[in-house]
């Protein structure tokens, strides 16, 4: 695993914001988790941040019609039914989390199996 996830991360203050705002307005939103390069020590972190949220079907199609709440540079995953995701807009990636063997370690973090087939690191946002 390339990051013992014992480092905090500090969202920006706007995109906290952002969060907030959302589970407000889809209150099925339950647990927010940040993933990707900007949590496992990657030479290529880039700007984009990798959310996955654990909601329903309902909270998904509210966020796919309501355009003034997608963001460039960030890659929302909804989480359905404690297995299934999908993508919020953009490219409508899909998946199963069974399928990159998501583990929750604790309250505040998780692993998975990325892109290039190394265990990474997750954490709890919210």
């Amino acid at each position: 695993m390339r990051n013992d996830v014992t480092r905090p991360i500090q969202l920006p203050e706007e995109l906290g914001m952002y969060l907030d705002g959302l589970r407000k307005a889809y209150p099925s939103i339950d647990q927010v988790w940040l993933l990707g390069p900007r949590v496992n020590e990657d030479d290529e972190r880039g700007s984009e941040w990798d959310l996955l949220a654990f909601a329903d079907e309902s909270a998904l199609a509210g966020i796919r019609a309501d355009r003034s709440v997608h963001r460039a540079g960030l890659n929302l995953m909804i989480v359905l039914d404690g297995d299934r995701f999908e993508g919020a807009w953009g490219a409508r990636r899909s998946g199963r989390l069974s399928s990159i063997h998501w583990r929750v370690r604790d309250l505040h973090s998780a692993t998975y199996v990325g892109d290039r087939g190394a265990r990474e690191a997750a954490i709890r946002v919210r």
